[in-house]
């Protein structure tokens, strides 16, 4: 009996040790599970953007839907009434999508060079408000330990883009809060490795069923021309509601081009 206890009592610690190997999370389930707190399989979102520069200072309103599993995506401009109007649509599946400009009254498909400009003027790229690409899908997710940032302990997950992927950036670094996976920061990098922006996610709150973080602010070191003038661009959320369903027809080019 004195052999086989510690021979049982070695088994067990190493089942314990196999079994906490077997549920540690890899860095894709990171990211999904992140990607899963903060999307849900719909959204349908009211959000405040803001953009600062060194000149100037303008707000605009804008709703959108986002059906994550039919990879579409659908926002409207709804203020100031220069800008209302404008509509985007992506449809992910078949890399299309366009943009209505009520100003010309026809609708234009931009093309996926063009991912990478400004949205509008802002810091955020048409890449980033329609979700064109799949941080789930078009890159590879190595977990690479863990840091401290703005005072939560987060994952550090390195994004690489998979070969085959049309994607933008040669590298993102997605920092989430271990506690509950909500994105914190996230980094983004050209094909020569070199920060080109980051968004910080902050003022996490409760909205609709679940908790997320609120302001979204994006930040372009390139167009920064003075070090001491903060610019950058704060996307709001005011209202949004997870999981219900959206009907298909929003993600259309009839209602893109709606009247």
């Amino acid at each position: 009996m004195k052999r086989i206890i510690p021979f049982i009592g070695a088994g067990v610690l190493a089942a314990g040790a196999l079994s906490g190997i077997a549920h540690a999370l890899s860095g894709m389930e990171i990211i999904e599970r992140s990607e899963k707190a903060i999307r849900g399989d719909t959204q349908i979102a009211l959000v405040e953007i803001t953009i600062k520069t060194r000149r100037w200072t303008r707000t605009m309103k804008m709703k959108s839907w986002d059906n994550r599993a039919g990879k579409k995506s659908f926002a409207e401009v709804l203020a100031p009434r220069k800008d209302a109007g404008n509509r985007f649509l992506m449809i992910t599946r078949e890399g299309l999508m366009w943009q209505y400009n009520p100003d010309i009254g026809r609708e234009m498909k931009i093309h996926p060079s063009m991912m990478l400009q400004s949205w509008m003027g802002s810091d955020f790229t048409n890449d980033d408000i329609v979700k064109e690409s799949s941080i789930v899908e078009d890159y590879t997710h190595l977990l690479e330990g863990k840091n401290t940032i703005d005072g939560y302990e987060c994952y550090r997950v390195i994004m690489s883009p998979k070969p085959e992927a049309a994607v933008v950036w040669g590298k993102i670094v997605y920092y989430a809060r271990v506690e509950d996976y909500l994105p914190v920061r996230q980094e983004f990098y050209d094909q020569h490795d070199k920060l080109k922006k980051f968004l910080t996610c902050s003022d996490f709150r409760k909205m609709h069923d679940r908790m997320i973080p609120t302001i979204y602010k994006m930040v372009s070191l390139k167009k920064r021309r003075d070090p001491n003038v903060e610019e950058y661009t704060l996307m709001t959320i005011k209202d949004v509601v997870f999981n219900e369903k959206i009907d298909n027809r929003i993600f259309t080019l009839q209602n893109l081009k709606r009247r």
